[in-house]
Formats: C-alpha cells, sequence, structure tokens
C-alpha cells in the first residue's frame, strides 16, 4: 500500500531513524553514496548528500566514543576533512590531492579503530556487531584509497589511470575496493614497486579479516543462539561447548 505522507515527513522519519541507529544508517549511507554520488558530482544535490553523511559520521562517532575529549578530537577532525575538501572544491587548492586526502584518510582511520574497537569488545554478537564488522571491511577499502591517493600526489606516475574516467580520488577508491575483494579487473594497474606492495598489503589483509573476524562473528551467532536473535560470546575469546555437570554427562 503506498504511503500517503508528505515527503518532507517520510524524510523526517528516515533521518530520526538513522540517529537512532547511527551504525546501521552510516553502513547502509556509506553504500548508497558509491552508487549515487557520482551521478550527483558536479550538481548542487551533491552539497546536501554529503552533508548528511558528515550528520551519519558525527552520530556514528557519538555512538562509538565514550570518552569526551576522544569525541571532541574526532569532532575536530571531522572539521578538518570537511574544510579541507571544500577549499578542494572551490580551486583554492587545486592539483594537490593531499590536501584532503590526509584530513580524508584520518577521519576514516579514526572511524576504523572506534569501528572495530566496538566489535571485538562486544559483549554478545548481535546483527549491529555484525553490520559494525561489514564496515569495518568496507571501510578497510576506503582508507586504503586515500592512501593510494596520497601515494599518487607523490609520485604521479604510480598508477596507469585513465583522466576520462573520472577524477583519481574516484578512480583509487574504485582499484581500492577492487583490490580489497580481490576481483581486480586489470583496468587500473599500479606501475611503482611502492604502490604493487601496498595492493598486496590491501589484498592480503581483506581475506584475513573476512576468515578471521566477519566469518568468525557470524558462526559464533549461529552456534550460540540467545533469545532475541543475539549470540553470547566475545570476538576474543573461543567458543566452548556447553559445560557438562559434575558426572561429566
Amino acid at each position: 500500500m503506498q504511503d500517503l505522507r508528505p515527503r518532507p515527513v517520510l524524510i523526517a522519519e528516515h533521518m530520526l531513524w538513522g540517529l537512532r541507529h547511527p551504525l546501521r544508517a552510516f553502513l547502509w549511507a556509506l553504500l548508497a553514496l558509491f552508487a549515487i554520488r557520482p551521478a550527483l558530482d558536479g550538481t548542487p544535490y551533491l552539497y546536501v548528500v554529503d552533508a548528511l553523511f558528515v550528520v551519519l559520521v558525527v552520530a556514528a562517532l557519538r555512538a562509538l566514543v565514550e570518552s569526551r575529549t576522544l569525541f571532541v578530537a574526532a569532532l575536530a577532525v571531522v572539521a578538518l576533512t570537511v574544510a579541507s575538501r571544500i577549499a578542494g572544491d572551490v580551486k583554492a587548492l587545486h592539483g594537490i590531492a593531499s590536501a584532503s586526502a590526509g584530513p580524508s584518510a584520518l577521519l576514516v582511520g579514526l572511524l576504523l579503530g572506534f569501528l572495530f574497537w566496538h566489535v571485538i569488545r562486544a559483549p554478545r554478537v548481535t546483527y549491529d556487531v555484525i553490520l559494525s564488522a561489514i564496515t569495518v571491511y568496507v571501510l578497510i577499502g576506503v582508507f586504503w584509497g586515500f592512501v593510494y591517493l596520497l601515494l599518487h600526489d607523490a609520485s604521479p606516475g604510480a598508477f596507469a589511470l585513465d583522466p576520462s574516467q573520472g577524477s583519481a580520488e574516484v578512480q583509487l577508491r574504485y582499484f581500492s575496493l577492487m583490490t580489497l575483494t580481490t576481483v581486480g579487473y586489470g583496468d587500473i594497474v599500479p606501475k611503482s614497486g611502492e604502490a604493487r606492495a601496498l595492493a598486496t598489503i590491501e589484498s592480503l589483509l581483506g581475506q584475513i579479516y573476512l576468515t578471521a573476524i566477519v566469518a568468525r562473528l557470524v558462526g559464533i551467532s549461529i552456534a550460540i543462539p540467545m533469545p532475541g536473535g543475539e549470540a553470547r560470546g566475545p570476538l576474543n575469546r573461543p567458543v566452548d561447548a556447553p559445560d557438562a555437570d559434575a558426572d561429566g554427562r
């Protein structure tokens, strides 16, 4: 049945849901951003989408960071990242990719660290914990994309890029995600030794993370179900079989 409520009401409800479930909303928004951002490039709507995403980033940080001091420091990194990207958009720092890549890599690295700590310290394996682990995996690809961008800025011949296919940031993020998932279409090739080394580390890290972290979390959630769909057992403790009684039965 079609919802006949006004569109602003529906948008407000979705935003409120995102603020109530910031970690879930952050993952879905991150995936959606990959899909719609290229289509919005060069339009005013891009700034609206980016602004909403920044709100979700702040909400996710607020949910993850317990220390007020750390949260304020994380907000400072968010502000620095936003300022550097705006400066790049208005051509104030034209031609210097690292002007925004550095702060962006720092922000993504902070999110990675806080999310991974949230995952490994969770007392139970819940739906949110598994989604957080998946978010970490996606953010690894985003982080490595900014690392590649920094390398490209320092050594422009490090990657074989096609200028007609978009900005270096877009192409190297795509290359990073293809490397992380070991798809490797071959349309973008690392040319320098440093680029090959980074690509090798990323591909290994992606596979190790999937098998050692995500697969274990899903296994725990299946092996030891709890009422409400949760599962016992933190990530850093083996999943033991049910205890036998005193007679060993």
